[in-house]
C-alpha cells in the first residue's frame, strides 16, 4: 500500500492529463449533443460562443488545481526527483494560468476598444 501510495505522488502527472483530457472532452461534446442542431451559421456562432463561455472558467479552474495539485506533490516530496517534478508542475501551472488572465485581458480590452462593450468577467451559469 505504502508503494503505490508514493507512485501516485511520484508520477501523478499522467494521471491527472488523462483526467484532464477526459473531462475536457466531455465538457466539449455533451454540450453539443444536447443543444440540439444549429440551424443557420447565427445560432452556429452562438452555440460555440455559449461553450466557449462555458468553458473558459472550467479550464481556468482545473489549470488552478493542477498548479495546487503541484504545490501538495512539493510539500509531500521526499526525493529530489519527485520535487523536480513537483517545482515542473507549480511551473507550468504558473505559466499556464499568467497566459490565459493575459489573454482574457487583452481580449477584453480589445472588446471594449472596437465594439464599446464593458469589462466582461467569465462566469459559469
Amino acid at each position: 500500500m505504502k508503494e503505490q501510495t508514493q507512485s501516485l505522488l511520484v508520477k501523478p502527472s499522467k494521471t491527472i492529463k488523462r483526467l484532464f483530457s477526459h473531462i475536457l472532452l466531455l465538457l466539449v461534446t455533451i454540450p453539443g449533443v444536447v443543444s440540439a442542431a444549429a440551424y443557420d451559421f447565427g445560432s452556429l456562432v452562438a452555440m460555440f460562443i455559449g461553450m466557449i463561455k462555458t468553458l473558459v472558467p472550467l479550464i481556468v479552474g482545473l489549470t488552478l488545481l493542477y498548479f495546487m495539485w503541484g504545490i501538495f506533490q512539493l510539500v509531500a516530496s521526499n526525493s529530489e526527483d519527485s520535487r523536480k517534478e513537483a517545482i515542473g508542475v507549480i511551473t507550468y501551472g504558473i505559466v499556464s494560468l499568467f497566459v490565459m488572465i493575459s489573454v482574457w485581458g487583452l481580449v477584453s480590452i480589445l472588446t471594449s476598444t472596437f465594439f464599446g462593450g464593458g469589462l466582461v468577467i467569465p462566469q459559469l451559469r
